[in-house]
């Protein structure tokens, strides 16, 4: 059940083995609640100005009141303390928060007859929509690593699979559970912790300590004596979760049902559906055409400035897979000579290190094919641009899985049939996750992950993540 190494033994219980709580979860919601009310406030305030002016600034201050609807719906809607969330359902929940309070007050205004401006209260909305969830991140990322931030928990020790749990832990704060103690059964061979190790029957001691919260990581394979534990960690941990090692069962559209006294668990692949992939099209199809005037704008400059370099065509383009396997051309501005091939046999021939990263990543971090305007054009990912005429064609969606070569087909394995089920995407997981300093099998592993749990909440989240790593330049080479 568990590793060779061992957690060190606690024969007998002393108190100052107790842990030692800073988590404030109060002090986590309030910071929350105080970044919420920035946002709204600063929003309406710049939506306020931008239009009517200051001179009308006395009719929208009876809508302040309307900040108790706001935070009474964030609260009901479990927003607060805003630590245990994954960016995507937190996203959701503000979003159907924000929507819900922005209409109730538009139904005031229209039962009061006030007057106010209906396209004041929308881009008010739409700038909470935007601005909220971002300053929320920003601000989880300044205070993430301070000792008060997040929730204690208490991980019932069962082996490998709650080791790796607690790793995954420390190394992500952000997440906002903090482990504080391991709870293992006498006989359990424990790996090596930092955490206090505590027998089993000192849990109530470590309630007591205002842990108020517990978790249990399942392995693969269960035990009778661990369902008996189980019935005794629900009797004194009030929230007890329950992780599943299987990455099978990972998806962020799974339901628990009850069939016959069993729990089961429905996981959908909802981008499999004709009714999300027309919703899917739909958003593509809106936000392409609501940005081509800019980006065809782009493209025309960069274009002068990439022949302004090197003679040759300003576009490329690259046979990829996509949707049923059928293969496309996919575009970009040209960002190298036009000797390149040349130039990469040449260079992989004379360097044995530049050969073995070419034959691992399928790229190069000093690409000797690469012009000086395409290197700037790659760091910001603006060669990409031209492939909003795919997206156009319905070769491509602005979200999806990245589109691959013939080359990287053995590299998806078993997963190359879910790839070839959906839309290749212009941007997607491994964009927002390091790019090119994410190895081949991370990319398929990513991949693989949007299908399985993909929503538009899901592709909303990576575009904002997008703009974020294209105005950084975080892992363009």
């Amino acid at each position: 059940m568990a590793s060779a190494t061992a957690f060190s033994r606690e024969s007998a219980f002393p108190s100052s083995r107790l842990p030692r709580i800073q988590c404030n979860p109060l002090l986590s919601s309030l910071v929350c609640f105080a970044s919420d009310t920035v946002a709204i406030a600063v929003t309406g305030a710049l939506v306020l100005l931008a239009g009517p002016g200051i001179r009308d600034v006395h009719r929208y201050l009876a809508l302040w009141p309307a900040f108790g609807l706001f935070f009474g719906v964030f609260a009901y809607s479990n927003i607060y303390p805003g630590i245990i969330h994954n960016g995507v359902a937190e996203f959701r929940r503000l979003a159907v928060g924000l929507t819900s309070c922005f209409l109730v007050v538009a139904g005031m205004i229209l039962v009061t007859r006030s007057g106010y401006p209906r396209a004041v209260l929308f881009l008010w909305w739409l700038a909470a929509m935007i601005v909220t969830p971002l300053l929320r991140s920003v601000v989880r990322g300044l205070v993430c690593h301070k000792p008060w931030w997040g929730i204690p928990i208490a991980v019932f020790y069962t082996g490998d699979e709650s080791a790796a749990i607690i790793r995954e832990l420390q190394a992500h704060p952000e997440i906002g559970l903090r482990p504080v103690a391991v709870l293992s059964s006498p006989l359990a061979v424990r790996a090596r912790h930092p955490l206090p190790v505590l027998d089993l029957r000192f849990a109530a001691a470590v309630r007591a300590c205002g842990v108020d919260r517990a978790l249990l990581a399942l392995p693969d394979s269960g035990s009778g004596k661990l369902l008996e534990d189980l019935e005794v960690f629900e009797s004194i941990f009030p929230r007890l979760m329950i992780v599943q090692s299987s990455a099978a069962l990972y998806n962020l559209t799974a339901d628990a049902r009850q069939l016959g006294g069993c729990l089961a668990v429905e996981v959908r692949r909802d981008l499999l559906l004709p009714l999300p992939r027309l919703a899917k099209r739909a958003m593509d199809l809106l936000i392409v055409c609501s940005t081509l005037p800019v980006v065809g704008l782009t493209v025309l400059l960069l274009g002068i400035l990439v022949r302004l370099e090197s003679p040759g065509p300003i576009f490329y383009g690259h046979r990829r897979i996509g949707r049923s396997h059928s293969t496309f051309l996919t575009w970009k501005i040209r960002t190298m000579q036009v000797s390149g091939d040349e130039l990469l046999e040449r260079a992989l021939a004379n360097d044995r290190a530049l050969r073995e990263e070419w034959l691992r990543d399928r790229k190069l971090r000093c690409d000797p094919r690469i012009t000086r305007v395409g290197r700037f054009l790659r760091k910001t990912s603006l060669d990409e641009l031209p492939q909003f005429w795919n997206v156009l064609r319905g070769e491509m969606s602005l979200v999806g899985p990245r589109p691959i070569v013939e080359e990287e087909v053995a590299a998806y394995g078993m997963n190359f049939s879910l790839y070839c089920r959906v839309t290749p995407g212009l941007t997607g997981l491994w964009q927002v996750s390091g790019r090119n300093e994410v190895s081949l099998c991370d990319r398929v592993r990513l991949d693989s992950y949007y299908v399985r749990n993909w929503s538009p909440w899901l592709d909303l989240h990576i575009l904002a993540r997008t703009a974020k790593v294209v105005f950084t330049g975080q892992g363009a080479y």
